[in-house]
C-alpha cells in the first residue's frame, strides 16, 4: 500500500532502494496475511509505517558495527527484528516466536524478501538452548523483570538488551532492580512521547 505516511517515513529513514523494496514486500505480505491471521492490531494498519516500521527502525541507530548476532524475543509479526534485519543485512537476527502460524509467517516473509540473515525459532524462549549474542531486543512482550530473566542465559559481559517500553517503564525498572543489577541508559522513543528504549548492559542476578 503506497501512502503519504509511507513516503514520510522512508524519507526520514533514508534507506537504499534495495531495503525499501524489501520493506514493501514485507509490509504488503503482512497486510495480506492480516486478513486471515491477527498479526497486529487492526487499528494500527492505517499507520503501519509509523507505528510499526519507524518504531522498529529507530533501534538500528543503537546497534554497533561490532554487533553481529541479535536475538529478538516474542517476534510476532516481526517488529522490531524483521525491520532491523532488512536494514542490517550484515548481521544475523534470531527471531523467536512460540505460536506456530506466526512463526510460519516470519519464515515465509523472510523467503519472500530474500532475507537470509533471518533465522526463525518456533518455541518458547525459556525452552531454547542458550547461545551467546551481542544484542537482545523485545517489544511489547512482557514485564522488564521477566524479559531480563529470559535474557540472562543468552548474555555475557558484552551483551546489551534493547527493550522497548511505554509509560510504565519507571515502575518496571524499580521492580526489576529488586532481582537484577544492570547498567541502564534510557533513550526517548522517536514515535511515542511516553515510549522509552531501555538499553541494559552487564545484566546479573542480585
Amino acid at each position: 500500500m503506497i501512502s503519504d505516511e509511507r513516503e514520510t517515513v522512508l524519507k526520514r529513514l533514508n534507506l537504499s532502494e534495495d531495503v525499501v523494496g524489501k520493506l514493501d514486500v514485507y509490509i504488503s505480505f503482512l497486510e495480506q496475511t492480516q486478513s486471515v491471521m491477527n498479526l497486529i492490531a487492526d487499528s494500527t494498519l492505517p499507520v503501519i509505517w509509523t507505528r510499526h516500521v519507524l518504531d522498529s527502525a529507530q533501534l538500528s541507530g543503537l546497534l554497533k558495527t561490532t554487533d553481529k548476532t541479535i536475538l529478538d524475543f516474542g517476534s510476532g509479526a516481526g517488529f522490531p527484528a524483521f525491520v532491523l534485519a532488512l536494514m542490517n543485512p550484515d548481521k544475523i537476527f534470531h527471531l523467536t516466536e512460540s505460536e506456530g502460524r506466526k512463526s510460519d509467517f516470519l519464515k515465509e516473509a523472510a523467503l519472500k524478501c530474500g532475507a537470509d540473515n533471518i533465522i526463525v525459532h518456533n518455541g518458547r524462549i525459556e525452552k531454547m538452548t542458550p547461545f551467546k549474542v551481542d544484542v537482545i531486543t523485545a517489544r511489547a512482550l512482557a514485564s522488564l523483570d521477566k524479559l531480563t530473566a529470559y535474557a540472562l542465559p543468552f548474555t555475557d559481559k558484552h551483551t546489551r538488551c534493547l527493550f522497548m517500553k511505554g509509560k510504565k517503564a519507571e515502575e518496571e525498572i524499580k521492580t526489576c532492580l529488586k532481582k537484577f543489577d544492570f547498567d541502564l541508559k534510557k533513550v526517548q522513543s522517536q514515535t511515542s512521547e511516553e515510549g522509552r528504549i531501555l538499553c541494559m548492559a552487564e545484566v546479573r542476578k542480585k
